[in-house]
């Protein structure tokens, strides 16, 4: 009897030994897969982090433009569609608000910030979008802006809505008035990976282009007649 006791204490420890190794190796076989998700939440949360902060700077810039006049009051401008202060101002706010957010410049080389002013008439998008296009040689020569493309301050981005994707959301808004004036601001921010882990950018493509926009109602912009 004192044998089979023996043997049983015996092989119980046996058991004990093996089930403690059995669990280092399934450790040491998760713990890969454990650290490509932390690193890739901890990465994704950098990003969202910094795609916040320019959600908040297009609202601020929208704000601020809304309560604006993107026309010229001199009578005698050249174009009378297009203020150049007017575009000037909500690019200075905008690089202002993400200084002081302190995570995010705009970079000249590959960033930019798009404005755009629509005019509604009797519930429709005019097609001339606001300012007209025109050769802006801050950005180069011959280099256009405006128009379509939207007016782009460094002139890599240009706008990612169409009159259609506009007309599109008035529509499913259902409360604006029938003419009334509206401005766009975007953002586009090429995100840098912090940590750029090798099995992120794998799946991921580095730099990640971030985009934000916001309309707001632009008294100043609704058509006369």
């Amino acid at each position: 009897m004192n044998k089979l006791n023996n043997f049983q204490f015996v092989f119980c420890k046996y058991r004990q030994r093996g089930n403690v190794g059995q669990s280092f190796v399934e450790f040491a076989v998760l713990l890969p897969v454990l650290l490509i998700l932390f690193s890739g939440l901890v990465e994704t949360g950098f990003a969202l982090n910094m795609y916040l902060d320019l959600v908040d700077t297009a609202r601020e810039v929208a704000r601020y433009t809304s309560d604006d006049n993107p026309f010229p009051t001199d009578p005698a401008a050249p174009n009378p569609k297009y203020s150049e202060t007017f575009y000037f101002d909500a690019a200075e706010l905008t690089n202002y608000t993400l200084n002081m957010a302190q995570q995010v410049e705009l970079n000249p080389e590959s960033d930019d910030l798009v404005v755009s002013i629509f005019q509604v008439k009797n519930g429709v998008v005019l097609s001339d979008r606001i300012p007209p296009i025109f050769m802006d040689d801050r950005l180069g020569i011959d280099v256009p802006n405006g128009g379509e493309l939207g007016w782009r301050l460094y002139g890599n981005h240009q706008t990612s809505f169409s009159l259609a994707d506009v007309q599109q959301r008035i529509d499913s808004m259902g409360d604006i008035p029938p003419d009334a004036g509206l401005v766009l601001v975007e953002i586009y921010y090429e995100y840098d990976m912090l940590l750029g882990l090798p099995w992120i950018t794998m799946f991921v493509e580095n730099p990640i282009l971030l985009h934000s926009y916001t309309f707001a109602p632009i008294p100043a912009a609704k058509p006369t007649n």
